[in-house]
């Protein structure tokens, strides 16, 4: 068993905070929290895919989601989870201070 505190990253800290990684034979989960600051675009600049297929739970906040073609699809709002694909491209308008939990799993 392994316990950890849940924290946030700080204003001066990158905006992804890992908090548990399990790498095992057949197994790779991340598990970790995020800030986001209200007026800020998550990527600044076009579109992110991950290798994971991610589970995220919206803590506080809310973060306007953008299509491929950059039109809004969707808030994710406090108290949303929202499941995106590994491969999936995303991002988001972030339209007021965001705390997000994720967890990130990843096929081995």
């Amino acid at each position: 068993m392994e316990i950890k505190k849940i924290s946030y990253p700080k204003p001066f800290e990158h905006y992804n905070k890992s908090i548990l990684h399990i790498k095992k034979e057949g197994l790779d989960i991340q598990f970790g929290t995020v800030f986001l600051k209200k007026g800020t675009r998550i990527p600044e600049k076009g579109f992110t895919k991950h290798p994971s297929h991610e589970i995220s739970i919206i803590i506080e906040g809310c973060i306007e989601m953008l299509s491929e073609e950059g039109h809004s699809i969707g808030k994710l709002e406090k108290g949303n989870v929202v499941y995106i694909n590994a491969g999936e491209a995303q991002a988001g308008n972030v339209l007021e201070d965001t705390k997000i939990i994720y967890v990130l799993n990843q096929s081995q």
